[in-house]
């Protein structure tokens, strides 16, 4: 019959990294108020600390944002526009496209403005 053997308690918290992903040697770097303005704005865009966004700024050079609430429903509502305009498209094939010119036009300025709008976000 097996015994089962008795497990060591779990210590809890984070595990350890392994040795050659540990981050041993500190770097201080000082900002003017103009600078650490900017890197706190960043800060609070991507929404990741100031130590890593430093890290990362220095290594890499460039710290991706994600796409915001905002921008993630305009794409949405571009995606939308897209399949209506292929539909629009599909139909002028059918029918004559002058029959379908307004209703081309119009999306087509619902789109330019929904692009602008993306484009002034970022």
């Amino acid at each position: 019959m097996n015994t089962p053997t008795p497990k060591c308690p779990s210590k809890g918290g984070r595990p350890k990294k392994p040795e050659d992903e540990q981050r041993l040697f500190p770097v201080k770097v000082y900002f003017d108020e103009q600078s650490y303005k900017k890197l706190l704005n960043k800060r609070r865009r991507t929404g990741i600390s100031l130590s890593t966004l430093v890290y990362e700024l220095a290594v890499n050079g460039y710290v991706k944002e994600p796409i915001s609430k905002e921008e993630v429903s305009l794409l949405r509502s571009l995606a939308g526009m897209a399949n209506n305009l292929n539909q629009l498209a599909h139909e002028a094939h059918i029918q004559h496209f002058s029959q379908m010119e307004d209703r081309v036009q119009h999306l087509a300025n619902e789109i330019n403005e929904v692009l602008i709008r993306i484009i002034s976000e970022r």
